[in-house]
């Protein structure tokens, strides 16, 4: 009885103190409503945005003669497993939950507001992309940027060339950027407040979740704010929190595949490649294509030789226009900036460790991985834009803002042409409308129909 009354006891301390706690909460966005008015603006102006951008691609390049056409993206599979549960999910091996991630949201428009798949899909990742630029906007004012600095990043980030390519698009890489936000995020914010063990261990499994590497990110997050032992532990519950929710999703999708895999035949066609043109290209494509479009390769399918790819792997940065020439110049001198004031910097000690050595193992990573960078490009983004925003905790702040602005308007129209001139190969390929409709309803939700 004395444990019940123990209870009984605390039961109004509790309710007080959740009391408190929401008094406080209603007091700060009160204090911060215009702040809060701005980044709704900015994140709801980049979903719609995408959304929009993403009816320019013909849904023709979500079928099966569609892959590998968007500078090497698995697209077709990527929709099938976000609109069929019985679709192919076996690439759950290196993206472990996404389809457990990816799949409901698009079910439940479709169940609910009755909407086809292409548009379930397209209204999904305009989602993600305005989740993406919130916490990007987040982890900016965390670390020290002014409200307009952030702002300013933020659209930055939405008008680069990962953005405009890989938001309009059925594929892992959005949600994958959102994951590595998380991941800054708990890094940014363990610094003003006490964030528990818990926490870290739910942000590593979510950087482990959409892709195997990212989780890079979660790993570094916890050693940083934690003791070698201690980091462990935490390492591996995020890594039993992933199996568990990897169980859900093989009991729902039959075809999932294990993640833990010690030796893959299949992962190991994607190392080396001699297309990737070695170290210096992938470079230029790491730092350079990321932000700023440079001129597409146009070359016949490796199957169907009556298709045509876009490809950016070997490019010049810049050289798809007077506009990128001048874009990439801005972004280099702006990234200077930058890394001048990471290296100067004498606060933010964790969230530096966790983006410096975050940027080195994403390079590291495709120097040896994958063949076409641009295709992870979305991965880099968010971690090139807040290194690039440590400009504005420099001296050379009012530099700083004019270059990003210059480069928002150059690499803005750049991007704007070149993704114009991309969408012209693709939907020039199109297959004839009434053999589209016909294959489109073959593939949405056939299974869901069908099963369920």
């Amino acid at each position: 009885m004395l444990g019940l009354e123990a209870i009984f006891w605390k039961l109004p301390v509790a309710a007080e103190s959740v009391k408190n706690r929401i008094a406080q909460i209603n007091s700060q966005a009160r204090q911060n409503w215009g702040e809060m008015l701005l980044v709704v603006a900015i994140a709801a102006s980049a979903g719609i945005a995408t959304y929009l951008g993403s009816q320019l691609i013909d849904p023709w390049l979500f079928t099966d003669r569609g892959a590998d056409l968007w500078f090497a993206a698995d697209i077709p599979r990527v929709y099938a497993n976000m609109t069929d549960r019985f679709s192919n999910h076996s690439r759950t091996k290196v993206h472990p939950i996404f389809s457990l991630l990816a799949f409901p949201p698009v079910f439940l428009m479709h169940k609910i507001l009755g909407l086809d798949g292409v548009t379930a899909v397209r209204l999904a990742i305009a989602a993600v992309a305005a989740l993406c630029i919130i916490l990007l906007f987040v982890v900016l004012r965390l670390m020290g940027c002014r409200r307009f600095d952030a702002a300013l990043f933020s659209i930055l980030g939405a008008t680069s060339a990962a953005a405009m390519f890989w938001f309009i698009v059925p594929e892992t890489y959005p949600f994958g950027a959102l994951s590595i936000l998380v991941g800054l995020c708990i890094a940014a914010i363990a610094q003003y407040r006490k964030v528990s063990a818990q926490w870290y261990a739910v942000v590593s499994a979510a950087t482990l979740s959409i892709t195997t590497t990212n989780w890079m990110v979660g790993i570094l997050a916890t050693l940083a704010k934690y003791r070698r032992k201690w980091a462990w532990k935490i390492t591996l519950d995020a890594l039993c929190l992933t199996v568990i929710l990897w169980s859900i999703q093989k009991s729902i999708f039959p075809s999932a595949g294990f993640f833990i895999v010690i030796s893959d035949s299949e992962e190991k066609n994607y190392m080396f490649r001699q297309g990737s043109g070695g170290f210096w290209h992938v470079l230029q494509s790491f730092v350079a294509h990321t932000m700023v479009m440079p001129d597409m390769r146009v070359i016949p399918h490796w199957k169907y030789l009556d298709l045509l790819r876009v490809l950016t792997q070997r490019a010049i940065p810049g050289s798809a226009s007077v506009w990128g020439t001048v874009a990439v110049i801005l972004w280099l001198a702006l990234l200077a900036l930058g890394i001048w004031g990471f290296f100067a910097a004498k606060q933010h000690r964790q969230l530096r460790i966790v983006l410096g050595f975050s940027i080195l193992g994403q390079l590291a990573l495709h120097t040896v991985y994958g063949e076409e960078t641009f295709l992870y490009s979305l991965h880099f983004l968010p971690l090139l834009i807040v290194l690039a925003a440590f400009s504005t905790l420099t001296p050379a702040r009012s530099i700083a803002l004019v270059l990003a602005g210059m480069l928002v308007l150059t690499a803005g129209v750049n991007n704007g042409l070149q993704l114009s001139k991309a969408k012209e190969v693709i939907n020039s390929q199109a297959a004839p409308r009434t053999e589209l409709l016909k294959q489109m309803q073959q593939v949405n939700f056939k299974n869901i129909s069908d099963r369920t």
